[in-house]
């Protein structure tokens, strides 16, 4: 049975493997379906300690995620899909098949890229609709790529894909979307409510994030936007199960803010198995 198992692996994730190692427990890391979390989908980090100027997401998280493999944190490539807190023991059911029996649990898996459920989206995503600029913005130097958003991340998205080569034609606002229309094999452009449309050859979707946590449902508290309610910054009402980061923040999601959090899960985690 393990002692302390983190469920995530973005910086809440990473940063409580770091202070769960260095206090004298080995946790194991569960990366979840998306390794890295969020900020591997970020281009430009301006404001992350450590690291002057503009930094790339993916160099922050290989940082980070290298100190927690010298602190000695064990990986798994897994993720959860169902959980059981009715016990002393808490069991998580993965992706995987397996049943992981721990005696206490740090859940930092992060929030998602939320859809706008648009006709043409399903049938396109991933045949010219991505979520991920990381993945695939390489692939539109040349072309035309339409953003699918609003705000500063929207923004950044365009300054992004315009660095790659890509010609953006516009930003969208969900809200001004009507339909993702494609020839049959492929995505074409986003048809607007008031009847013109936007040619492109891919979209990106820079949305909110809706908290990854449908795996917990039933087993703790969450709120209506589906965060894990918590007491005392990281408590959740089960003893021995923690939350950090933006699956339990309904305000300010900002990778520093994660990582302070997964400390402090890493330090309640401790004191629990101190005690129990």
């Amino acid at each position: 049975m393990q002692k302390l198992t983190i469920i995530g692996s973005g910086p809440a994730g990473l940063s409580a493997g770091i202070y769960a190692a260095r206090g004298g427990v080995k946790p194991v890391v569960l990366e979840g379906l998306e390794s890295g979390g969020q900020l591997m989908q970020t281009q430009h980090v301006a404001n992350y300690p450590g690291f002057p100027g503009v930094a790339k997401g993916p160099d922050i998280i290989a940082a980070i995620r290298r100190q927690a493999e010298e602190a000695g944190v064990a990986f798994v490539m897994d993720a959860v899909k169902s959980v059981d807190f009715s016990g002393g023991t808490k069991k998580l059911m993965t992706l995987m098949g397996d049943t992981i029996e721990t005696q206490a649990v740090i859940i930092a898996s992060g929030a998602g890229v939320t859809k706008t459920d648009l006709p043409g989206e399903a049938k396109y995503f991933g045949r010219g609709i991505s979520a991920c600029l990381t993945c695939d913005g390489a692939f539109y130097a040349g072309k035309r790529a339409v953003v699918v958003g609003e705000g500063p991340a929207s923004a950044g998205a365009k300054v992004y894909l315009e660095r790659l080569g890509a010609t953006v034609p516009a930003i969208v606002k969900p809200s001004d979307a009507a339909e993702f229309t494609g020839d049959g094999p492929k995505f074409t452009g986003v048809k607007l409510k008031d009847g013109t449309s936007v040619a492109a050859d891919g979209a990106f979707l820079v949305t909110a994030r809706t908290p990854q946590t449908s795996f917990v449902a039933g087993a703790l508290e969450l709120d209506a936007k589906g965060h894990v309610v918590t007491s005392g910054g990281v408590k959740t009402a089960v003893p021995g199960v923690f939350a950090a980061g933006d699956c339990a923040r309904p305000k300010h999601k900002q990778a520093v803010i994660a990582a302070g959090d997964g400390a402090l899960a890493a330090l309640e985690a401790l004191e629990y198995l101190r005690t129990h």
